[in-house]
């Protein structure tokens, strides 16, 4: 891994975003200050890059020229072969809908910085993807041109039947789109992603397909090209599933502890070490064991506001809180609002 931040992104989309800021006279110098990456990653294809450095680079794009529809204009520089051992498994399969499942089953091989779901009803299917890491902005420019690529996928490998098809993806109304954005800018997406309505409102980005053709064969279907991508997705997401770091060997202990606050003192035992060390590994490696732990509460406790209806006291539960009121000042702690706050914000936005 290259650069900062425990979440990776293969480096091959980092590539693609500095040839594009080159071709619009963006220095790339000035793109990659301060993420600790140099110039020679444009010779480093198909390696990790940890997200704090990559989301950095975009933050850098974004200070250049903040306008969203630039990320619709890099998703669609996102074709099939960008998305290494995912792209030749999807391209190949058997239907629109195989290709799907393997894009939410194997993205992150490419990117963990999303967490992915796949919805299902009789007349649709959509994915979701809710940013996993902040800063928000560059995030929502990544969901936003992830989601265009998949669409713009889907339509290339349908041919012409795509052309009667009407998709659309969800826009998050985040404080940064707010305004002029929302209105004006709305129409100007539209026009980037032919056939496709872009509506602002939902805290995650969702791309929308209708049935139609979902599960017709598709002309390239190849199937032990299939099986042979579907192995090598396998064996990528083992290894880096496979924790490289003390840190990542704490982060897969709390994800395995479910109902409870885990503490040091029962982590560090099922680690086979004592909570002393424990502690001064984690040092070493520049956090400590509430960080970890916070963090993960944290990105879990906005996916469930932001993607279920359960009441807080229930995902206060469910997340171990002894009640809804620890949970509630822990989450203000974070997010500077109340569970309660920052599920109103996304209701207020919707509407």
């Amino acid at each position: 891994q290259l650069g900062q931040g425990q979440f990776r992104i293969n480096s091959d989309y980092l590539i693609l975003l500095l040839e594009f800021a080159s071709e619009l006279g963006f220095r790339q110098s000035d793109l990659l200050s301060g993420s600790g990456l140099t110039a020679d990653i444009l010779m480093r294809p198909d390696v990790l890059i940890g997200h704090e450095s990559f989301l950095q680079v975009v933050q850098n794009f974004q200070t250049k020229d903040d306008d969203m529809r630039r990320a619709v204009e890099y998703g669609k520089r996102m074709s099939l072969s960008k998305h290494g051992a995912l792209g030749v498994a999807a391209r190949h399969s058997r239907t629109t809908d195989e290709a799907a499942g393997r894009v939410t089953a194997f993205m992150e091989t490419r990117a963990e910085i999303f967490d992915i779901q796949r919805e299902r009803t009789d007349k649709f299917r959509a994915l979701t993807v809710t940013p996993l890491v902040g800063p928000q902005s560059a995030a929502d420019f990544m969901a936003l041109a992830y989601l265009t690529s998949i669409e713009q996928i889907l339509r290339q490998m349908l041919g012409s039947k795509a052309d009667s098809i009407d998709s659309y993806i969800d826009l998050p109304g985040s404080r940064h789109w707010r305004g002029e954005m929302c209105h004006q800018g709305r129409k100007a997406l539209d026009e980037q992603l032919p056939g496709a309505e872009l509506a602002f409102g939902a805290k995650a980005l969702r791309l929308v397909w209708p049935n139609v053709y979902l599960n017709d064969l598709l002309p390239l279907f190849d199937k032990d090209l299939v099986s042979m991508a579907d192995q090598a997705c396998e064996g990528t997401l083992q290894s880096i599933r496979k924790p490289q770091t003390v840190r990542g060997l704490v982060e897969q202990t709390l994800q395995d502890t479910k109902g409870s606050i885990a503490t040091i003192e029962s982590v560090s035992s099922q680690l086979n070490m004592s909570s002393a060390t424990l502690k001064r590994k984690l040092k070493a490696e520049d956090t400590s064991f509430r960080e970890v732990r916070d963090q993960l509460l944290y990105q879990a406790a906005m996916l469930a506001l932001a993607n279920s209806k359960d009441s807080v006291e229930l995902i206060a539960d469910q997340l171990g809180y002894s009640d809804a009121s620890n949970f509630a000042k822990a989450f203000k702690s974070w997010s500077g609002m109340t569970p309660r706050e920052y599920r109103q914000q996304g209701d207020e936005v919707a509407e």
